[in-house]
């Protein structure tokens, strides 16, 4: 397990560092090398292509996946749901649908608004969530995410209907965002991630023990002096800072969430807090790798949301089977 933290790190570092020398610029490899050396003032035009377009865009992909992945492995604890994630569970599209409120009706508020109104959007559809699938007694996996499923769709319909009331202009604007992607990241965009990331994130590990006890059911964390019901808020709170910082600069990118705890159990074990930190490094790990990709391998203007769904539908549905046979065993 000791060895699993340094071989993300560095696995990491070394996609970050790919992802900036290569790029849909006629740039060389060489040449982006240089201009990285250079520094963000170097004379040549090229350190501004690199410096400010692809370093922030890849500091940007790198925060979004750690956030999407440490929140699907705290919401995977609390609803004690191994598909729970953040697209999964309406909790992304809420704040995808407060977001593009911001966008729709409010398109020249400040930027430092739309993670404001991403993270109450979040709270607001997990808090809704939670409501809903504790009436009438404790939740099942079914329950949560048929609830989940519900909530999207609502939401999604909300989304849609701010689509079917745009202009040409907005629309196109509010359809390239809400497929998820990093084009024309800044270092602004950098700015107004990684404060709520990082506090969303120690605030989930903060809590490590707390949702351990809770992914044994609630009686058992009662029994072990959890405060339940403060804990669930907690952990909503620093889910919702980081699901909703992520949303508000990449729109909704799915099912990250719901791979990389899965991927890492194994090798990590389950105790959150060994999992959290080395979900943030892999999440943020497989974002870079697929941003990668999509901007060097595959069609121009593939948004990175689109190739996180190709890659997560499949996942779920293995999971889905897997967890259906294991009932009937």
């Amino acid at each position: 397990m000791k060895k699993v933290f340094p071989i993300l790190a560095v696995l990491l570092f070394a996609a970050m560092f790919l992802s900036l020398l290569a790029g849909s610029s006629s740039l060389t490899a060489t040449a982006a090398l240089k201009s990285l050396l250079e520094g963000p003032y170097g004379a040549s035009t090229d350190s501004g292509i690199v410096w400010f377009v692809r370093v922030p865009r890849v500091v940007v992909v790198a925060f979004v996946g750690a956030a999407l992945a440490a929140s699907g492995t705290a919401f995977q604890s609390l609803f004690r749901n191994p598909m729970a994630d953040p697209s999964l569970l309406g909790i992304a599209s809420g704040g995808a649908l407060a977001a593009v409120q911001v966008l729709f009706h409010f398109p020249m508020a400040p930027i430092w608004v739309l993670p404001l109104v991403a993270f109450a959007g979040c709270f607001l559809a997990a808090a809704i969530l939670v409501a809903l699938t504790h009436f009438g007694g404790r939740p099942t996996m079914t329950t949560t995410l048929l609830t989940g499923v519900v909530l999207s769709s609502l939401f999604t319909s909300g989304t849609s209907l701010s689509l079917l009331l745009s202009d040409e202009y907005q629309l196109r604007q509010l359809v390239f965002w809400l497929s998820g992607g990093a084009e024309a990241r800044s270092w602004l965009h950098v700015a107004i991630a990684i404060p709520p990331v990082l506090t969303g994130f120690a605030v989930l590990y903060s809590v490590s023990r707390w949702l351990d006890a809770l992914a044994l059911g609630e009686d058992h964390a009662e029994s072990v002096g959890v405060p339940v019901e403060r804990a669930r808020l907690v952990v909503l709170v620093g889910a919702a800072l980081s699901v909703g910082a992520a949303v508000s600069v990449c729109g909704p990118v799915g099912f990250v969430g719901l791979l990389v705890p899965h991927l890492l159990r194994p090798w990590v074990g389950a105790a959150s807090r060994h999992l959290l930190p080395a979900a943030a490094l892999g999440g943020a790990l497989l974002l870079v790798v697929a941003d990668f990709v999509a901007r060097v391998w595959l069609p121009a203007g593939l948004q990175l949301g689109i190739l996180t769904s190709l890659l997560g539908v499949p996942f779920f549905l293995w999971l889905l089977v897997r967890e259906r046979q294991s009932v009937f065993r």
